[in-house]
C-alpha cells in the first residue's frame, strides 16, 4: 500500500515538473507590420477585408514548418503582433498586384515591412456622386499586365470595409476586354438607383466603393477607396 502511494506522489511530482517548464516557455516576443505601396503613385494598395489577400510566413530552423497567414487590412497595410523573433520566408499569396519574389525577413521587435509592388489595375480619376435617388461612380482605367479586365463594380456597404465579398448592395459589369492594355481613356459609369434597394434606407449614411478586377491566378480585386454618402 506505502509503495502504491510511493508512485502516485512521485508521478504527481514528475507532472508538476513538468507543469512548471511548460509553464516556463515564453510566448511571442515580436511581431511584423507594414504597407503594401503603389511604386507608381506611391499610395497604399487598398484590399478586401474578407476573400482578400493573405501574407505567407515560414520560420527559419524547423523542418516540414507550416506556414503562417497574415491578413491584409482595407487600407493596404498588415500588422501581426504576436510572432517569435527569427529570420522568415515571406511571400504574398492571393493578391491584387503583380507577382514579387519570396523575402527574407529578420524579425526582431515590432519589425516594418514596407512591400513597393505594381497593382494589376489602378482606377484613376474616380467620382462618386449623388444626384436625387441614384448614385453615379466615374473613373477610369490602368492596368499594369497583358491579362484582360474581366468585371468591373460599385459597391454600396454600411461601413467603409465595403468591397466585391462584403456590401449590401452591388452594381457590376463584365468586361473581358480584348485588347490588352485597356485604355486609360475611356471613361466607365456605373450608377445604383437606390430608390429600388430595399437594402439601403433613406437618412443613412453608406459607402461607395468603386472595384476592378484582373484577369490573373487567385487575382483579388483593385479598389478606390470608399466614398460616404447620406441618403
Amino acid at each position: 500500500m506505502n509503495k502504491i502511494k510511493y508512485i502516485i506522489l512521485l508521478l504527481a511530482s514528475l507532472g508538476s515538473l513538468v507543469s512548471c517548464e511548460l509553464d516556463n516557455i515564453e510566448g511571442p516576443n515580436a511581431g511584423l507590420y507594414g504597407s503594401f505601396i503603389d511604386k507608381t503613385t506611391g499610395k497604399l494598395v487598398e484590399q478586401d477585408i474578407i476573400r482578400g489577400g493573405e501574407l505567407e510566413l515560414r520560420e527559419f530552423g524547423y523542418k516540414n514548418v507550416l506556414p503562417q497567414y497574415l491578413n491584409y487590412k482595407v487600407d493596404g497595410t498588415f500588422a501581426d503582433s504576436k510572432l517569435f523573433a527569427n529570420k522568415y520566408k515571406v511571400f504574398p499569396v492571393k493578391t491584387n498586384f503583380q507577382p514579387i519574389d519570396t523575402m527574407e525577413v529578420t524579425i526582431n521587435g515590432q519589425t516594418k515591412l514596407d512591400i513597393v509592388v505594381d497593382p494589376y489595375i489602378r482606377i484613376l480619376n474616380p467620382t462618386i456622386t449623388k444626384t436625387e435617388k441614384l448614385i453615379t461612380a466615374t473613373f477610369s482605367l490602368e492596368q499594369t499586365g497583358f491579362g484582360n479586365v474581366s468585371k468591373i463594380g460599385l459597391y454600396a456597404g454600411a461601413d467603409a470595409n465595403v468591397g466585391e465579398p462584403m456590401r449590401l448592395v452591388k452594381v457590376d459589369k463584365t468586361i473581358n476586354a480584348p485588347v490588352a492594355p485597356i485604355n486609360p481613356s475611356i471613361v466607365y459609369t456605373l450608377t445604383i438607383n437606390t430608390a429600388t434597394e430595399l437594402d439601403l434606407k433613406v437618412g443613412k449614411l453608406y459607402f461607395f466603393r468603386i472595384g476592378a478586377l484582373y484577369t490573373a491566378p487567385n487575382a483579388r480585386y483593385n479598389y478606390a477607396t470608399a466614398v460616404p454618402i447620406q441618403l
